[in-house]
């Protein structure tokens, strides 16, 4: 991967193009420019659509902007990794035959530096998330995909809007925010102990790099509220808002 590395998580792009959706993509094609000037890597940390499945290789309309941008960013010579949320994670194909280099149901690990690097999305961490573990199983499974792709993309479209509706009240986060930390501290404090250096979280909507020696936990922030860049320049860690990069 070349350097330097940027993080985006939690963009939630919408499927409801109203004067705030439009600020918030101007936003972050902005950054998107400033990273074709600098160079170096994209990684998306998930839920950067608030809502993915793919039915077809057709795309809803109101996603072309935002998916011609991630293109222009692959013509210009940035690779760009996403790595799956619980809002993104229906890909069966479409962003690698695009704009993505690779895509990974799963978690990302980055060797090629001094530090080893975990990017995880983060949904399912705390030790209260035993049901939504539960349906995080169910929903990933090819016989709900199946049953899924059997409603087509106009009623599949319908339900998406329906989540892009009420995912604006990430604010909850922050009502949990004691759980979160300690949660998922004690998930970094594993992956250190199994020889990570970095360990980078998505889907909670909060911005922080805490230090714990030579270790680190960032929290990548989110498009809803700190409108956030993490950068990695092969020795530092640092973290922006969009009109600071």
């Amino acid at each position: 991967m070349n350097l330097p590395l940027y993080f985006i998580s939690d963009s939630h792009m919408g499927l409801v193009l109203d004067d705030s959706e439009v600020k918030r993509r101007e936003k972050l094609f902005s950054v998107f420019n400033k990273i074709k000037q600098s160079g170096g890597t994209l990684i998306i940390g998930g839920d950067f659509f608030d809502f993915w499945f793919e039915f077809s290789k057709r795309t809803p309309a109101i996603y072309k902007s935002v998916l011609d941008e991630l293109s222009k960013l692959k013509n210009s010579g940035i690779d760009v990794h996403y790595v799956a949320g619980n809002h993104d994670y229906w890909d069966f194909g479409y962003f690698e035959s695009t704009f993505a280099k690779s895509f990974y149901k799963n978690d990302l690990f980055i060797n090629n530096f001094d530090s080893k690097i975990l990017i995880t999305h983060g949904d399912g961490l705390l030790k209260s998330d035993v049901g939504y573990r539960a349906l995080k199983k169910v929903i990933r499974n090819k016989i709900f995909i199946f049953f899924f792709k059997l409603f087509g993309e106009k009623i599949g479209y319908k339900i998406g809007k329906k989540v892009s509706h009420t995912s604006q009240g990430y604010n909850h986060f922050d009502n949990n925010l004691e759980e979160i930390k300690h949660d998922i501290n004690l998930f970094a404090e594993q992956q250190w102990k199994e020889g990570i250096d970095v360990v980078l979280v998505g889907h909670y909507h909060q911005k922080e790099i805490i230090k714990k020696g030579s270790k680190r936990l960032i929290f990548m922030g989110d498009w809803l509220k700190h409108y956030s860049i993490t950068k990695f320049d092969g020795q530092d860690w640092s973290q922006f808002s969009w009109n600071e990069l």
